[in-house]
């Protein structure tokens, strides 16, 4: 073998290496990228943990202050329901002494107007008692097919006595509207909206009060012209509690919405341009067959 053969053997040699070299280069940056990549999958797998780990230590957290919560309400429930059936005993004898004063004095118009007083006083005191009964316990309707107008007239009833001069009501009525709830649970609903409603509006406003019936469903639609909902408030007005009123217990539309969701329906604030609207949205029941 000459010198130029050994040197083109060589160089052959040389190239054959690099190529081993480049080769081997490459097997190990693409080992290098795979490592990096399942490193990057091993720390967001760890950063998830670690987020699910947080999270769930955030919830357990959150169900301990619930279930703290709620065993304090449990037992404020209790006492306020035994002070509640304490209280309905004198109010139902008082009710019974302001009826039988007012048929004594009803040749006298200032002395009836008093006794009236107080018996508008009677029936709030009586109201709110049984706002307090109906939180403490969760409500099972008993369904009867009654009308809804009829129910809503008790409703507007119940307000028109203690009625500001410059307060007025606009009632839009159907004919008839038959639909199956408990008339009871329905109506102390109702007349939390309406008295909220007009306690809301002072001595002037317009209480707008409607029904808008369809085939699966009902609406009944309860308006005022008063200041209407603080922003945001929408939602915290049904938490058992939440008032804006100075005297307020805070319990009646967490009642009122409490008594819908009984009957599988719905009790929401729609937006309004002025004052407040609640819907209260009622879905049509069948009766089962014996």
């Amino acid at each position: 073998m000459n010198v130029v053969q050994a040197r083109e053997t060589e160089l052959q040699d040389l190239q054959a290496a690099f190529q081993v070299f480049t080769s081997a280069t490459a097997s190990l940056e693409e080992q290098y990228r795979r490592l990096e990549e399942q490193v990057r999958a091993l720390r967001d797998e760890v950063d998830e943990k670690q987020r699910a780990l947080t999270a769930s230590i955030e919830r357990q957290r959150c169900l301990e202050t619930q279930a703290l919560r709620q065993s304090r309400l449990a037992a404020m429930g209790e006492m306020a329901a035994t002070l509640a059936h304490e209280v309905r005993n004198p109010l139902g004898a008082m009710e019974l002494f302001a009826r039988m004063l007012g048929e004594e004095v009803s040749d006298r118009p200032s002395a009836r107007r008093l006794v009236e007083r107080v018996t508008v006083g009677i029936a709030d005191l009586d109201h709110l008692v049984t706002n307090i009964l109906d939180y403490t316990r969760l409500p099972e309707p008993q369904r009867a097919r009654v009308d809804l107008e009829a129910i809503l007239d008790d409703a507007l009833l119940s307000v028109t006595p203690s009625l500001a001069p410059g307060l007025r009501i606009e009632r839009s009525r159907q004919a008839a509207c038959p639909w199956s709830v408990d008339r009871r649970l329905l109506l102390q609903a109702l007349l939390n909206l309406v008295r909220n409603a007009v306690e809301a509006m002072g001595d002037e406003g317009t209480l707008r009060v409607a029904l808008e019936p369809a085939e699966r469903w009902v609406r009944i639609v309860v308006a005022d012209t008063g200041p209407g909902l603080p922003p945001g408030a929408a939602e915290s007005v049904f938490a058992p509690f939440y008032t804006t009123k100075e005297r307020g217990t805070g319990l009646g539309l967490a009642v009122s919405r409490a008594a819908v969701a009984a009957h599988g329906g719905t009790l929401a604030v729609r937006p309004s341009q002025e004052g407040a609207t609640f819907v209260i949205t009622l879905p049509g029941f069948v009766e089962e067959k014996e």
